[in-house]
């Protein structure tokens, strides 16, 4: 089965027969012959990993860290296992660190792609049918190497969907069969060319100090669905008697339409609530970010005008990096208790600015300052929070000088 393509040492067309030796008792095994012998063991590997396992990653392989210097960008990556678009396994042994050019933009999408590094260069032997080269190399090492893009890739792979709708004419010894008639006639009836093999791995900005924290598509690895959990996952929806859905004890064949549509809305509801949390992680995470970059040009507008209230807002900008660092936007409870241990530099501020702001920008700054306060003080929910934050960091923005008045 020849299928290795002269650039990314996968396949070069969708699938091909495999080829394997013949043996017999006085054969010359050449080196041709080798080739062919690891290529026909590791080519069905490969197919069956592709098209029953899937690509993504295995195990582990998190991102630990992204720093740079004035040289080169240094990506350190730990122990995992991934599974490439052609079914090849990436094993990272230990903890590696990689070196890569210094990107031109703050934010960069980092993927992992095969690699095989030779080894143990010995001289070729003088014999007929020889390399003319005049040493070679012994091994060579299935590894892997990192590599970033600037721009954002144009998607992400998505779980397939797949009808499972029950009709009149479906009964339990045929569903299964049904279901599989479905995926397959709808993600598995044209080979798919593979234009990349590689995996992505994570997102990471730079913030305004110089430093990488991960970005929101992190949380978008590409992962595999090994059959462990897939097993587990049929076990609990089994298991769970009671969901109308539930198949324990036979297909449920007596549910009314009236039940139906209610299964039908609650499957909207999770859908409708999962993309509401996607929202609010995105917008806590935007107010971190705007905190720092609009709070930062407050003080450094008011440095010479209004020292006092540009150490405020410094201090403001400090505690905001600590908790983009910390990843603070990942959690709910917690990026409330650092939303509330701003407050009080909100409200010192407001309270400063009363002779160095003019008033109409001023008061949209304090109003909102308040919001927040009852947001937090009535214990909204998240998104009332990371919205009120979100509008003191717009009024912060619009802050404006009061010119004509001299301080003492």
């Amino acid at each position: 089965m020849s299928q290795q393509s002269e650039t990314d040492g996968g396949t070069d067309r969708p699938v091909a027969q495999f080829e394997k030796n013949r043996f017999f008792q006085g054969k010359l095994m050449t080196a041709r012959d080798m080739e062919t012998e690891q290529a026909y063991h590791a080519e069905r590997l490969h197919l069956m990993n592709r098209f029953a396992t899937g690509s993504g990653i295995l195990y582990g392989a998190e991102v630990s860290a992204v720093e740079e210097d004035e040289t080169e960008l240094r990506v350190t990556i730990e122990p995992g296992v991934i599974l490439d678009a052609y079914g090849r396994p990436l094993v990272i042994e230990h903890s590696t660190t990689r070196t890569l050019a210094l990107p031109s933009e703050d934010v960069i999408y980092l993927f992992v792609r095969f690699d095989e590094s030779d080894m143990e260069s010995v001289p070729v032997p003088e014999v007929r049918g020889a390399s003319n080269e005049e040493y070679m190399s012994n091994r060579a090492v299935e590894s892997f190497e990192v590599i970033y893009q600037e721009s954002e890739p144009e998607e992400f792979e998505t779980p397939p969907t797949v009808d499972t709708s029950i009709g009149d004419d479906v009964d339990e010894e045929t569903f299964p069969k049904t279901l599989a008639n479905r995926y397959h006639q709808r993600h598995r009836s044209e080979f798919e060319p593979i234009d990349d093999a590689s995996v992505f791995v994570g997102t990471f900005e730079r913030t305004r100090d110089g430093s990488w924290i991960k970005g929101a598509d992190t949380v978008r690895r590409e992962l595999a669905y090994d059959n462990e959990m897939l097993y587990a996952l049929l076990v609990s929806h089994i298991m769970e008697t009671e969901r109308p859905h539930n198949f324990a004890g036979g297909l449920a064949e007596d549910i009314s339409p009236e039940m139906e549509e209610l299964v039908d809305v609650g499957t909207q509801l999770g859908e409708i609530q999962r993309q509401l949390d996607t929202l609010t992680r995105y917008v806590m995470r935007k107010t971190l970010k705007d905190e720092i970059r609009f709070f930062a040009s407050l003080a450094e507008r008011f440095e010479d005008h209004d020292p006092e209230a540009s150490r405020i807002a410094q201090s403001i900008v400090e505690q905001a990096e600590t908790g983009m660092n910390e990843e603070a936007f990942d959690d709910a409870d917690e990026y409330r208790s650092r939303v509330g241990s701003k407050l009080e530099l909100h409200l010192d501020l407001g309270e400063v600015l009363e002779n160095s702001a003019t008033e109409e920008s001023l008061e949209r700054y304090v109003k909102a300052v308040n919001e927040l306060q009852t947001a937090l003080a009535e214990n909204a929910p998240i998104a009332s929070v990371a919205e009120a934050q979100d509008e003191v960091c717009e009024a912060a923005d619009s802050l404006q000088e009061l010119y004509g008045v001299v301080k003492d």
